[in-house]
This record gives structure tokens, C-alpha cells and sequence, in this order.
């Protein structure tokens, strides 16, 4: 069956996205009545400049995981893809209960209108596209658990779930720092959604071996992206950690990102290595010796694949 990554200028097949950071942010709109401190990033001529780099140095796409309610902007992401000729892919779904105002809309949703919710934004537009000429779709859904899987939203998680078996879209799973990625995993296994559409994210912060292989080898991927967090100490971790699942045969399991929703962590924007700082892991993984053919799957062939959904399903 023939399967495209819905960008938000339109669907791509997988191979066209190129180089693709897994999990990024690339618009933070200002929220009323969220707490102050939370991340905000709207600065179009940065964002912009940024995405050129990132182009520039040979980056292709960008999965942007800001979904509905807490600062998502189909319209800039569908405006910063055409300028600067980098696909992006846009999410529905739901964050962490700190990035939204504490009476969101979202909380009160049932499983089933949420379902609604995630369906319509998949196969037809997202929210704030809904009364343009070009409407802009989500290509995936993002969630977020809680430390505990039990004190997370159920209705929410099975409003993904049903939206996921519907459009065999992939669900990329906020974790705490991997925390309790096995009820997860037991839970879309309870509402009939297959591994191969899970993405479990941020899990490189639980440096667990046995664990990473567990997760891996029942077909779900796992997303690392602390490349440039240095208080979670890459080098002693995270590139460990990653040579060890390449050695074991489980490098096509993985998704590799940068996740920089702190500006800080931009090039021109603040002080850090930039969106172009994904490509330097491409780099590295080539003085290691790696596989080229396993490398371009490790920096955007896994993703892509992952993200790609029928073709019948809703592509204008």
C-alpha cells in the first residue's frame, strides 16, 4: 500500500523529507492565561533565518510536536515551510497539563469528541486553518503521559488510540524521562493499536540497555534527543547507549531529534548549536564508522517511514 507523510503543504513521500530532526518545535505562540515562564518562541525573522541554516547545511524536514491549544500555529508552520523549502510536519493531539490554561478546552473533551477532535485536524484541517483557502492538516498525533501513566488523562489517551486505528496515523508519546513507557506500551496494546505506530520520546533520559532493547525489539520506536542537554550528560549516556542499540541490530527502531523548544538552545535566537546542530550527529555517526544507509534511516529514514499513512487515507 502506497503511504505519504502529510506535511503541511501537503503530503510527501517519506523518501522526499530527506534529513528530518524527530521531534522538534518551531512555533510557540503566547497562550492567555498560561503560567508565565513556559516557552514561547514567535520571533518570524529568527525562526526563519534559522530554518535557512538548517536547510542551508542540508537538513530537509522537521517534525513539529506543538499540538492543538498550547501555542500550535498551522498557519506560521505552513508559512515557514514555503520560505524556507524545509518540510514540516505538523501534530494534533494533546501536551502536558502545565502548557495550557488550567480551564482549557481540551480537559473537558470526552474520548469521544477528543477522537473527533484528532480525526477531523488528521484528515481534514487543523483548528486554526479551518477558514482558509489552504487549510493545513496534522500528519501525526502527540501525546503526553505523566511520571505515572495513571495520573494521566485516560479519556485523552483513548480518544489517540481510536484516532490512531482510524487513520493509521503514529503516536508520539511524551514520557517523563521514559518514566512507565511499559503501561504505555500495555495500554495501546489493550486498545488494538500496534507498536509499529508508537514513537515513546525523550526515553534517551532513562539509559537503561535491557530496557531500550525491550522496548525496540516489540516493534515501538524510541526517540532520543539529548545530543545537547548537557546536564543529562550525553557523552557518558546517550552515545553509549546509542552505539550498544546499533551494535545489537536495533538502529531502525530509533528516531533521533533535538528538541529544542527553549530558545535558548538556537543558534541566533540564543546561544546553542541550532537547528542546524542535528546535522553534527550525522557527522559523528560517520566518524563512528556507522553504516550510511543505517545512518540516513537514523536521521530521517526511521521517522519518515513511521509517519507515512495510507494513501486513501484523506490526502487532497
Amino acid at each position: 500500500m502506497n503511504r505519504m507523510v502529510q506535511t503541511v503543504l501537503g503530503p510527501a513521500a517519506p523518501a522526499e523529507l530527506g534529513i528530518t530532526d524527530g521531534h522538534n518545535h518551531l512555533w510557540i505562540a503566547p497562550v492567555v492565561g498560561n503560567s508565565p515562564g513556559l516557552p514561547v518562541l514567535d520571533d518570524v525573522d529568527g525562526i526563519s533565518r534559522e530554518l535557512s541554516l538548517y536547510r542551508q547545511a542540508g537538513g530537509g524536514a522537521i517534525v513539529d510536536c506543538q499540538p492543538v491549544g498550547c501555542g500550535r500555529d498551522g498557519r506560521m508552520l505552513a508559512q515557514l515551510s514555503r520560505a524556507s523549502q524545509v518540510h514540516i510536519v505538523a501534530c494534533t493531539g494533546f501536551h502536558l497539563r502545565r502548557y495550557y490554561p488550567e480551564a482549557a478546552e481540551i480537559w473537558q473533551l470526552s474520548s469521544e469528541a477528543a477522537a473527533q477532535l484528532f480525526i477531523e485536524e488528521l484528515g481534514s484541517t487543523l483548528r486554526e486553518t479551518a477558514a482558509d483557502p489552504n487549510p493545513v492538516r496534522a500528519g501525526f498525533i502527540k501525546i503526553a503521559a505523566e511520571e505515572r501513566f495513571s495520573n494521566s488523562p485516560l479519556p485523552l489517551f483513548e480518544a489517540a488510540a481510536e484516532a490512531c486505528r482510524a487513520t493509521g496515523c503514529a503516536v508520539e508519546i511524551h514520557t517523563e524521562r521514559g518514566a512507565d513507557v511499559e503501561a504505555l506500551l500495555g495500554f495501546f496494546s489493550s486498545q488494538d493499536v500496534l507498536p509499529d505506530r508508537l514513537i515513546f520520546c525523550h526515553v534517551d533520559k532513562r539509559p537503561d540497555y535491557a530496557f531500550h532493547q525491550t522496548i525496540a525489539q516489540s516493534g515501538a520506536m524510541l526517540e532520543y534527543d539529548t545530543f545537547y542537554r548537557s546536564k543529562y550528560q550525553p557523552e557518558a549516556h546517550l552515545w553509549p547507549l546509542l552505539e550498544k542499540m546499533i551494535a545489537a541490530g536495533l538502529g531502525r527502531q530509533l528516531v533521533l531529534a533535538t528538541d529544542m523548544a527553549d530558545w535558548n538552545m538556537w543558534q541566533l535566537l540564543g546561544e546553542g548549536p541550532g537547528l542546524a546542530g542535528f546535522i553534527q550527529i550525522k557527522t559523528r555517526l560517520s566518524k563512528m564508522g556507522v553504516e550510511s544507509s543505517l545512518i540516513d534511516d537514523l536521521v530521517g529514514g526511521n521517522i519518515s517511514r513511521r509517519l507515512a499513512m495510507p494513501l486513501t487515507w484523506g490526502n487532497r
